[in-house]
């Protein structure tokens, strides 16, 4: 006999600030469009990224443990946060208890073994022996494993030995802005306003998200935006790690726009004419990257130019969405950029192809049938 799946209630949780996690806050939209309720519980979130959540999902109810307020010791964190979390699932009648980071994971210790629980891996901790031993324990107890790319799936079902393949749920966002402002305006106003001004004079917006870090190779880029400055005005949006004045010092006419909390920083993606995407050759994490930037470029049919790795190679490049190139030389660099723009059409609705090209709805059903 068939056992019907119950979708009454999902506890989802997650001990980091899921403003800074959009696939985060793609599981709970996703979530609470299949169940009749859902139970968010976080360590921290923000208000804009509250009330967005609470806007959209009328069957949710936000569990915020504050721990950033809290102070204290990292220990004495993660000792709250697990006694507190572990009274919520005890007390809230659940059919889906949703892990949503490795952090969570973790923090939520061997006591988990006792539940039946979906554990969800937003990174592939190859750099981190320590995390990889304790998810690896986790492993042999969760009902079910995700994560957001292919052949870190692969490389989990060796490292750890799993007898099954982890299910793989892309970082593609379900939230896709309208046409009006967004709330952005109200504090990077005259940023976004002098973003608006450089468009109005026929430039093209080459805009890289994410964390600004020497990690992420933008040098390039800079000096390639600034020898056609007629052309292109760089737009970097994120949160700087002491790279933002070096790429000034090279670039001055480089725009910045500190970090905004997801999904407000949409508003922005919609500007770009190309997006960047570029990670280094530092670990496995970085090579099979998952990012969800580049669901967010293709969301607005935006090309992408990346970096030659294989997670940007056998996305981007395989569905024409785009171009991977040398991120060491600058005129392999521009003249990347040139045959984008000269193609521009093609690869525009190349991007939107690739984004259509997952289906959130069915793959978060098929993993929590």
């Amino acid at each position: 006999m068939k056992v019907e799946t119950s979708y009454n209630s999902a506890l989802i949780v997650c001990k980091g600030n899921p403003s800074f996690i959009m696939p985060v806050l793609n599981v709970v939209l996703g979530l609470s469009k299949l169940y009749d309720s859902v139970k968010f519980i976080c360590g921290d979130i923000s208000k804009d990224s509250e009330a967005f959540l609470l806007g959209e999902c009328k069957n949710l109810t936000i569990e915020n443990l504050q721990l950033q307020s809290k102070g204290g010791s990292k220990i004495l964190s993660v000792y709250h946060f697990r006694k507190k979390v572990f009274q919520i699932i005890d007390n809230t009648q659940h059919d889906l208890l949703w892990i949503a980071t490795g952090d969570t994971a973790v923090s939520m210790g061997n006591k988990l073994r006792s539940y039946r629980f979906v554990m969800c891996l937003l990174e592939l901790y190859d750099t981190v022996p320590l995390y990889n031993f304790l998810l690896k324990r986790l492993s042999r107890y969760a009902h079910k494993i995700v994560t957001a790319e292919y052949n870190r799936s692969a490389i989990l079902r060796v490292r750890w030995n799993l007898k099954q393949t982890p299910y793989v749920l892309p970082n593609k966002p379900y939230f896709k802005p309208g046409t009006e402002n967004g709330n952005h305006n109200a504090v990077n106003g005259p940023l976004v306003q002098k973003v608006k001004d450089e468009i109005s004079k026929g430039k093209k917006v080459i805009l890289y998200q994410g964390i600004i870090t020497s990690w992420r190779r933008l040098d390039t880029v800079a000096k390639a935006t600034l020898e056609d400055d007629s052309k292109f005005v760089f737009l970097i949006v994120g949160k700087d790690y002491d790279y933002i004045e070096t790429l000034k010092g090279i670039n001055p006419n480089i725009i910045h726009i500190p970090f905004i909390d997801a999904p407000l920083h949409l508003e922005i993606t919609k500007l770009a004419d190309i997006g960047i995407v570029v990670y280094d050759f530092i670990d496995l994490n970085n090579i099979y990257c998952a990012p969800n930037k580049i669901w967010e470029y293709a969301m607005f049919s935006k090309p992408m130019l990346c970096n030659d790795i294989p997670g940007l190679k056998y996305t981007v490049e395989h569905y024409k969405a785009g171009l991977c190139t040398d991120f060491n030389c600058v005129d392999s660099v521009k003249d990347t950029l040139g045959k984008i723009f000269t193609d521009y059409p093609e690869y525009s609705a190349n991007a939107e192809t690739f984004y259509n090209s997952v289906d959130l709805d069915s793959i978060i059903k098929n993993i929590v049938r």
